[in-house]
């Protein structure tokens, strides 16, 4: 089994007995928490996937950094997949969860890289339409790449809507080398 299918057995319990708990916004920045440590701290990240370093080793450093920080129902968590030896997926954990909030939430993360930075008027403008074609709410993150030329692109998961003029141009450009054949 992959470690996210894993995850996600881990995951959506939590999920479940924190909101029948009332509790399911700080488990959530419990599990950010988790997340932003692995992802800024490369020795923790290693740590915890390190299969040498022994589960009550693991599960010292996870209560030395985070029992003070963290709810107890997440410190469990620990304790739960450290005794299973599956401390190992706890990053994954707190992004299955994460995904699993999300869609709890009506939550959407859409990119928009665009070639400037766009105006908040419009940004807003595209949050909105968004927000009512899927019926959730936008958490927009803006990217600038100026190879872009001028247009934007939109990523939805796994969907992409892509306007840029070097898009375009390279599609005119395609259709051109297609049709040299006089």
């Amino acid at each position: 089994m992959s470690d996210a299918s894993v995850a996600f057995r881990y995951a959506k319990p939590i999920l479940e007995l924190a909101i029948e708990q009332g509790i399911v916004d700080n488990i959530n920045d419990d599990m950010q928490l988790l997340k932003t440590t692995a992802d800024n701290n490369r020795d923790f990240f290693v740590v915890l996937k390190n299969p040498v370093i022994r589960g009550d080793k693991k599960l010292s450093i996870l209560k030395a950094l985070f029992e003070d920080k963290m709810h107890k129902l997440t410190l469990l968590l620990f304790e739960i997949m450290t005794r299973k030896n599956r401390e190992n997926i706890l990053y994954e954990v707190s992004k299955q969860f994460t995904r699993q909030y999300n869609e709890y939430k009506g939550i959407q993360h859409v990119t928009l890289t665009s070639a400037i930075s766009l105006p908040d008027a419009l940004k807003e403008s595209l949050k909105q339409k968004l927000a009512q074609q899927l019926d959730k709410t936008i958490i927009l993150n803006e990217k600038v790449n100026p190879q872009l030329i001028g247009g934007f692109v939109v990523q939805v998961d796994n969907s992409q809507i892509d306007n840029s003029i070097r898009s375009q141009l390279l599609r005119i450009k395609r259709n051109f080398t297609e049709d040299t054949s006089f």
